[in-house]
């Protein structure tokens, strides 16, 4: 385990008591359609942050992904997935204290989460990375990304897909590694082989496009 994980840790211990959550906050329930609290999603935010960031704007490299205008329908999906154990990793668990999360606790956390404008508050300038072929990762983004996650990696909400754009080369690269190996599902399919036929070159490509979609200049 590193120090820096450590480190986390123990400052979420120490953090955890001067965070005030009423029992209410804790009561569960599977009630996702009551209103999103977004003052009491800051709060809850506080211990993501410790990880991702005050913006949940991640960190360079991607080794904490951006969250922040994350769709809430998707930060929502995956939050209940890290809860139940659907998806496994042990800071979100410990340092984020999802276990003891309500439903409607992570649908304010979320909300919060999604609401947040990086343009306004952190903004970002996330790198291509080198020797990617922008042109031709357009062609296969817009020819087998694209019905799921929108032309412009903007996500779909009917397909429970993500913001693709924004997000750091590093965490994307790691993911589409995960679903190559059976780490993760993709697109809630265990069977499929979306990743099967392409190459590292190709891969490389089509993240190197989904980088310059969110560009500034």
């Amino acid at each position: 385990m590193s120090s820096s994980f450590l480190r986390a840790l123990a400052f979420s211990l120490a953090f955890s008591g001067a965070l005030t959550v009423t029992p209410s906050v804790l009561a569960s329930t599977s009630d996702t359609e009551a209103e999103p609290d977004l003052d009491l999603g800051q709060r809850l935010h506080r211990q993501c942050a410790l990880c991702h960031g005050q913006y949940s704007q991640g960190i360079l490299g991607g080794k904490y992904p951006r969250l922040a205008g994350l769709p809430d329908y998707y930060l929502m999906k995956s939050l209940i997935d890290y809860r139940d154990g659907n998806r496994e990793h042990a800071a979100m668990i410990v340092v984020g204290g999802l276990r003891g999360l309500s439903d409607n606790d992570l649908n304010s956390l979320a909300a919060y989460i999604a609401s947040i404008d990086l343009d306004a508050v952190h903004p970002l300038d996330v790198p291509t990375p080198e020797g990617a072929d922008v042109e031709n990762g357009e062609d296969i983004y817009q020819s087998d990304c694209r019905t799921c996650h929108g032309r412009a990696a903007e996500g779909n909400k009917r397909k429970e897909s993500p913001k693709l754009a924004g997000q750091y080369d590093g965490y994307l690269f790691r993911q589409i590694e995960k679903f190559k190996t059976g780490k993760r599902v993709h697109a809630n399919d265990p069977e499929d082989e979306t990743f099967v036929d392409y190459n590292d070159q190709d891969i490389l490509d089509i993240i190197g496009f989904v980088t310059t979609l969110d560009d500034k200049n």
